[in-house]
């Protein structure tokens, strides 16, 4: 029996996990990818006499080094023997889906292009031409729908063949100033399985990944030099892909008037929490209220584990022996830690699961981004700094989520910084009754986070004759400056 391994690729939310669910149900195997935080699903089953092993990469927007999941679908496409990918387009915005789809072409895997939202694109008055899209892509164009099975069987029908799909059926044509660079490192590459010309843009792109390729690295640098027309390449071959993309979309899509139809739920809840105006304030009052309830809730459910506590160390001798003595201490520390931390980590991580299921959790996030843009920290931040303040260890871990290590490098100066919930109870227990030294103290510790990713200096800072002060913004830029120099901001 013949065996295939296919992957799922497009951007997140267009259907990738409903498709895998349609096409060999809900047994499916989540695990996190070898040394990262990014979770994968697979799983396996015999369709059309052929072992199929699908794999449900995470979403993304295009092929490239800038976050984890990139990454991650990078390496499973180029080096662990995909047989080849169903890219999932999203009809209702065809083009950005295209991009991904062109990136594909160019390393020549084997694909086809499975076109989902079909009727809700066809209920804004969006028709697209699939005959007409496989025409001129050169690869299978299938419309699909999980929900109702329709496409399946075609998709099934066309995966078993996925190696007798013609390759290099359409390429993207840059200018010459560009095509002349590709070929002068195509020129430079040692053999390999994947094509010259892709290789080239990966290089041409800046993907450290692929200079291994290259017999001598220094020819980057001196075709880059040669490029004086594209002082960013990068950019450049990113813009001309879009374009393209941009163009195909076009050329296959026609659009009909329709009659107005009424706002959807979801629309009506973005035009309220994605407004500049009210969406901030509604987010920061929305958190108040889960750390209420969290408090509330976490405190009644503590105080009745507390008591059953109580009840099961009564009941618990084991002798007096010294032996016996330390594990009924050990036993109590257990069942008081249980007691104590159990209740408000369990009800945090079910209220977040619950506003990231009904999509709050995302729109929460783009209102953080305008104020934590401010401080060179993504939105995704909030969630290690909502940890910090239980504790300073799984914050810091938890900044493994972030894109880069740029980023990371800034939350997790940040958070350590961060009161945690047992050092803020000795310090109120010391000075608490002093509260403008606690209030002072509080400002310190955000301030010198802070500073640095406002990007002042330690000769501004030494103006105000801080000497610790000043001491700590220049130990943190010193460490930035040696490990990040050189990297750019996304």
């Amino acid at each position: 029996m013949e065996k295939l391994k296919i992957l799922l690729i497009g951007q997140p939310n267009v259907g990738k996990s409903s498709l895998l669910n349609a096409l060999v149900g809900p047994r499916v195997e989540v695990s996190n990818y070898p040394g990262t935080t990014v979770e994968v699903t697979k799983s396996e089953k015999v369709l059309a006499n052929t072992k199929i092993e699908f794999e449900d990469t995470p979403g993304i927007y295009s092929i490239s080094d800038r976050s984890e999941e990139e990454k991650v679908t990078e390496r499973a496409l180029f080096e662990e023997g995909a047989d080849g990918a169903v890219v999932i387009a999203d009809s209702t915005s065809l083009e950005r889906s295209l991009y991904m789809a062109l990136q594909i072409l160019e390393a020549k895997v084997p694909a086809l292009i499975a076109a989902n939202f079909v009727e809700d694109a066809k209920k804004r008055g969006i028709e697209i031409d699939h005959k007409k899209l496989e025409k001129i892509l050169g690869i299978p164009v299938v419309p699909i729908n999980p929900l109702t099975k329709k496409g399946l069987d075609e998709v099934i029908d066309r995966l078993v063949k996925i190696k007798e799909i013609p390759q290099g059926g359409f390429t993207v044509k840059y200018d010459d100033h560009i095509e002349e660079a590709l070929n002068k490192i195509s020129a430079q590459l040692k053999a390999n399985p994947l094509p010259r010309r892709f290789i080239a843009l990966r290089v041409l792109e800046g993907d450290k990944d692929f200079y291994g390729y290259l017999k001598d690295a220094r020819i980057t640098e001196e075709v880059k030099k040669d490029l004086i027309e594209h002082p960013n390449v990068a950019e450049d071959i990113a813009v001309t892909r879009y374009g393209t993309a941009a163009f195909i979309a076009e050329k296959v899509t026609q659009i009909s008037p329709v009659e107005k139809i009424s706002e959807s739920r979801g629309e009506r809840i973005d035009k309220i929490l994605l407004d500049k105006n009210w969406g901030p304030p509604l987010t920061i009052l929305t958190f108040i209220a889960i750390f209420a309830v969290l408090l509330m809730l976490g405190n009644w459910i503590q105080g009745i584990l507390m008591e059953l506590t109580e009840s099961a160390s009564s009941t618990i001798h084991l002798g007096g022996s010294l032996a016996g003595a330390s594990i009924e201490a050990g036993l109590s520390g257990l069942m008081a830690g249980v007691s104590i931390a159990l209740p408000y980590v369990f009800l945090f991580y079910l209220l977040l699961s619950l506003l990231e299921d009904v999509g709050f959790l995302s729109r929460f996030v783009v209102n953080l981004e305008r104020f934590s843009k401010k401080f060179n920290l993504p939105g995704k931040a909030f969630i290690p700094l909502a940890l910090g303040l239980g504790c300073t260890a799984p914050a810091i871990r938890g900044t493994r989520i972030l894109a880069g290590k740029k980023e990371q490098f800034y939350a997790s100066s940040f958070f350590t910084s961060v009161p945690c919930s047992s050092r803020i109870a000795i310090v109120m227990g010391v000075v608490g009754i002093f509260w403008w030294r606690t209030f002072s103290y509080l400002c310190v510790c955000y301030s010198i986070c802070l500073f640095p990713s406002l990007g002042i200096s330690s000769q501004e800072a030494n103006q105000d004759g801080e000497g610790a002060f000043t001491f700590g913004i220049t130990a943190i830029q010193k460490t930035f400056d040696w490990q990040y120099s050189g990297e750019k901001l996304d």
